[in-house]
């Protein structure tokens, strides 16, 4: 994804930049079968460049104070805090997860006047200066908003880059070298940002980052990385399950003793989730989890499996037990062996809304290779009924590219026959309570989505 975004330094401005980051990727449905999700929750690796427009800003000298997550937790303010207007605080709150909305009103404060924007731009321009005369990049960094907000998950969670150990690459005159503007801090606007999937973190692999000095046609020197992405085959599904050769092991075989995977999800709460409903409604959210696959066929079902609901409650614990099974029937291999490589099992927040249609809080994305590493899914297993895969999640809540709470649960995992199954599901601690249920599309939601047509 290539961006540029709102221009200009000072806090409303940052503010509108992580606005204008969520908005896009709120747009950002690269799939029609995953209308649900957005491209830095779907896809297994992502890339965002272009102007970004993140300024540099120091704090305590006489800039706006954008404190960074270990100071807020110790505690620490700067003294020049006191003086913020109350515009920029309440763009602070509006772009927080919890506060966030999609009503399309500015952030407070955005429209400053000419003469605020002149006080702020260049207002660090010596520091800066001074920093790049001594090459002092790692102090250039610690001065850099982009950097800041990353750390404070304003914006781009689970997007990594790397540092920029250069000059910094606006505002520079046309010509060659780097002589700086003085009305605009030097900062590092133009940059290069990734993120990968769950499980596919070591696939994307840097060699190359670095600006163009030499190009003379702009007051950006444009900048260039080079990356290694490792690739596998992916999981592909049939139309049609395969049909089984004659005088196979699996020709001979009835569906009780064929196997297939199995997940138990267990021990599911979320906490810190954000208010979806009106204050009219009670001011909380309604959550339930939904079970999405990627490739689709191994859980769809005529719908998604689901949880129960829980009613009003921002911090919801199931009290249930979500067994889920694998078609795998459509994605075998021609040799019959079921592969997962980039197989994903995205566990999407919900919250219901009869009124306007159900609501997407934010979503975990797992991968169904990791959950599952450690059995051996080949044809000709022998595998022990009792070889159990358990993994223990606690992962943020994501959607847009920001962090909507936390969710924890067990996965266990187990290839097994339907047999081996009903001794499987004795694990589950609520064992009374396992749910296999699937959720279709209520008359609400069909009635919402023909109106957004």
């Amino acid at each position: 994804m290539t961006a540029h975004l709102e221009a200009h330094e000072g806090a409303a401005h940052l503010q509108n930049r992580n606005k204008n980051l969520a908005e896009i990727f709120a747009g950002a449905k690269t799939d029609p079968h995953y209308q649900m999700h957005d491209a830095t929750v779907l896809s297994h690796h992502m890339f965002v460049c272009g102007d970004l427009n993140y300024r540099t800003n120091f704090l305590g000298d006489g800039g706006d104070d954008y404190s960074t997550s270990k100071d807020k937790k110790k505690g620490k303010r700067d003294k020049m805090k006191r003086g913020i207007s109350k515009a920029v605080v309440s763009a602070r709150k509006l772009t927080s997860p919890s506060h966030s909305s999609n009503d399309g009103n500015d952030v407070a404060g955005a429209t400053a006047s000419k003469e605020e924007r002149g006080k702020d731009n260049g207002s660090h321009f010596a520091r800066a200066k001074e920093l790049v005369d001594a090459e002092d990049w790692k102090a250039l960094n610690e001065g850099d908003e982009l950097a800041r907000a990353l750390e404070k998950k304003d914006c781009l969670v689970g997007f990594e880059t790397l540092p920029c150990n250069w000059p910094p690459t606006f505002k520079v005159a046309r010509g060659e070298g780097y002589q700086y503007n003085e009305k605009r801090t030097p900062s590092y606007t133009d940059r290069i940002l990734w993120k990968s999937a769950h499980g596919m973190e070591d696939n994307v692999v840097p060699f190359l980052y670095e600006p163009c000095p030499d190009f003379i046609t702009s007051d950006h020197k444009p900048i260039r990385g080079g990356y290694v992405v490792k690739m596998k085959n992916a999981t592909k599904c049939n139309k049609k399950p395969p049909k089984p050769k004659k005088g196979t092991r699996e020709s001979n075989l009835s569906n009780t003793h064929e196997r297939q995977v199995n997940l138990l999800i267990s021990n599911i709460k979320c906490t810190d989730l954000p208010i979806m409903d009106s204050e009219l409604l009670g001011g909380l959210s309604d959550p339930y989890i939904l079970f999405v696959s990627y490739p689709k066929p191994l859980l769809w079902r005529k719908g998604w499996h689901s949880t129960k609901i829980i009613k009003r409650n921002l911090n919801p614990v199931w009290e249930e037990d979500i067994h889920l099974t694998l078609d795998d029937t459509r994605c075998k291999d021609d040799d019959g062996s079921l592969t997962l490589h980039g197989s994903m099992l995205y566990m999407t927040v919900m919250d219901e809304d009869f009124s306007s249609g159900d609501d997407v809080i934010g979503t975990v994305a797992l991968n169904l290779n990791n959950l599952c590493s450690e059995l051996n899914i080949s044809p000709s297993s022998s595998l022990n009924a009792n070889h159990v895969q358990e993994t223990v999640v606690s992962t943020p809540v994501l959607r847009d590219g920001l962090e909507y709470g936390m969710m924890e649960c067990t996965i266990s995992s187990a290839y097994l026959t339907q047999k081996e199954t009903k001794g499987f599901l004795k694990m589950a601690k609520r064992g009374e309570k396992v749910r296999s249920k699937t959720r279709k599309k209520s008359l609400t939601n069909i009635i919402s989505n023909f109106l957004r047509l």
